[in-house]
Order: C-alpha cells, then sequence, then structure tokens
C-alpha cells in the first residue's frame, strides 16, 4: 500500500479452521477492516480435505501437508489475482520462519505447483530472496522492501504498531494440524473413513472421541457449548443420543446403533453425569427412551479412546 497499490485481502478457510463457520470474527476480518482493504473469505471446500489425506510432499511432525497447502491456496488466489487483473500475490511469509514451507528450498517448489513462478512477492524476506516479476519490471521498488529471517517477530511487531494494525493472531498461534492430539483423531478419521467430509472434520475438534469398532465410534460433549455443537451436528448423518430427565452430555454416533452400542453411549452419558443414589437413568434415542443397563457407569480404560482433549 505504501507503494501505491490496492490490495484485496484473501482468507483461505476449511473444515481444520477452528472458526470454521465463523469466519467474518477472525482476526484476518479484524486487521482488514482496521487498514481498510475489502477482504474476501475463500471456502476451500472438499479438495482440500483430500489433498490434506493425500498430499503429494507428505506431511511434517504431525499431519501438516505445508507444501501442498501453500500451493493450493496461492492456486486459489491466482483464481483473484486474475479476476482482479492484479500484477502479483503478495504473502506475510518469512524465510526460515516455518521448517516445512518457509525455507529457500520450498519457496520455488510451492510456486511451481501453483504455476505462480515469480509472481508472488514475500516483502517482509525480499531482499533474502531472487527478484520477482514486480520487482524485475520496476513496478515494485525492492529497496523498500525488507530482508527478515527466522522465527523471532520483532520486526513485524514493531510494523504492526508503526502501521496501527491489531487484533492480529498471536504469533504462537499454530494450525489444527500441526496439533499432536488432533492429528490422532484425523487419523484415525482417515483410516476409517474413505469419504470424510467437512462435518466429520468439524466433529473432531469436539468432545471426547471413543473408537468402539471399524466405522464405529461415540463422541461425547465436555460442557454445554460443546453439547450444544454436537446437537447442530446431529442431521449431517450422525445420530444424537441425549440424557432424560437428568443433567448430562450429549453424545454423537458415527456409525450403527446396535443394541450394544446404544448401551454402550447411554454407560457413558452418565459416567460423565453426576452420579446421584436412587436416580433413575434414562437415554433419549430419536423418539425411543432407552434404560442402559446395570451397571450404569462404565470403566472408559476399557474403551479404546481417539487423540486427547484439543
Amino acid at each position: 500500500m505504501d507503494q501505491g497499490f490496492d490490495i484485496t485481502g484473501l482468507y483461505c478457510t476449511s473444515a481444520f479452521a477452528k472458526s470454521y463457520g465463523r469466519e467474518q470474527e477472525t482476526h484476518a476480518a479484524r486487521v482488514a477492516k482496521a487498514i481498510g482493504i475489502e477482504l474476501r473469505i475463500f471456502d476451500m471446500g472438499q479438495d482440500y480435505i483430500d489433498l490434506v489425506r493425500n498430499p503429494l510432499h507428505g506431511y511434517g511432525k504431525n499431519v501438516n501437508p505445508c507444501i501442498d497447502c501453500k500451493s493450493f491456496m496461492l492456486k486459489k488466489a491466482k483464481t483473484v489475482m486474475e479476476e482482479l487483473n492484479a500484477p502479483f500475490v503478495v504473502t506475510g511469509e518469512v524465510l526460515g520462519q516455518r521448517p516445512m514451507s518457509q525455507r529457500r528450498d520450498t519457496f520455488p517448489v510451492i510456486e511451481r505447483d501453483a504455476d505462480m513462478r515469480g509472481m508472488v512477492l514475500r516483502p517482509l524476506s525480499a531482499k533474502l530472496l531472487p527478484p520477482t516479476q514486480g520487482e524485475l519490471n520496476g513496478a515494485i521498488d525492492r529497496e523498500k522492501l525488507l530482508s527478515i529471517s527466522g522465527r523471532s517477530r520483532t520486526v513485524q511487531l514493531r510494523l504492526a504498531e508503526r502501521y496501527g494494525v491489531s487484533g492480529y493472531s498471536t504469533p504462537a498461534g499454530g494450525c489444527l494440524l500441526t496439533d499432536k492430539n488432533f492429528s490422532a483423531k484425523l487419523r484415525d478419521l482417515f483410516d476409517d473413513n474413505t469419504s470424510a467430509n467437512p462435518n466429520d472434520i468439524r466433529l473432531l475438534t469436539v468432545g471426547r472421541h471413543y473408537r468402539i469398532d471399524a466405522g464405529v465410534k461415540i463422541v461425547v460433549g465436555r460442557d454445554n457449548n460443546e453439547n450444544n455443537l454436537l446437537m447442530s451436528l446431529a442431521p449431517y448423518g450422525y445420530h444424537l443420543f441425549m440424557p432424560q430427565g437428568f443433567p448430562g452430555p450429549v453424545a454423537l454416533l458415527n456409525g450403527n446403533p446396535t443394541q450394544d452400542v446404544k448401551q454402550t453411549i447411554g454407560r457413558l452419558i452418565i459416567t460423565y453425569s453426576k452420579q446421584v443414589a436412587g436416580r433413575a437413568y434414562h437415554i433419549r434415542y430419536g423418539n425411543e427412551v432407552f434404560d442402559p443397563g446395570e451397571p450404569l457407569p462404565i470403566d472408559v480404560r476399557s474403551l479404546r479412546r481417539v487423540g486427547a482433549d484439543c
């Protein structure tokens, strides 16, 4: 903007984003409003889930396909660039800040895969990188660009203060795909389900997950907010179980509600409810209300817990 360009922001969201469905409340939306630029929100959809399942360049430490992810986003950015007849795409990447995708040797690979050679300007590290087309043709003054490298954010924070930018995400805030516990749940889903969709991914961010058998998983809410989210996801192919006449968590089943599975779900709900002597415990499943049987609580150590709480 200092060099006279109009800027359009592009926020790529997916089912893996913690803010999925609430994109207008993101840090990106707040910053875009603060600096007065248009922000376009692009849902990467099912194609991105399929990419995460089978990335060309593999994963990082967890289930993070960072190189393929960057190329995917740049492909989407290119469509907007062409629509606006813009000369290049700008990113906030810093050389050496991320171990997989922000390296001198991976930047060219990402641009090649996105068919964006020479069209990606990384102004924070530009002086440490080969000049882009915009710099070579004189549209961009290379001398006004920066030479930041490494994991420190000191210079970036000073720039934010200089430009009056606030409301941005914390430097330590990471992608769910780099989270060890979330990655365990995602691997379990991919191993069990060949057609994972955005709702299946959203479900991974909620509750306690128990894998009962192939094709059978139970998710139990941990608080009222999670109970509400589980109930909102129920119409998308899941079976909803709720406590009847006593306070407790709700549960979703992904799989076939056999009698044994229903009993297990009922006992899980009771296990995570407050135990009151003499209370009758019943579980609602659709129009059915059933007694989960004795003994009511269940030893959760006998079930396979998938991941820990994210």
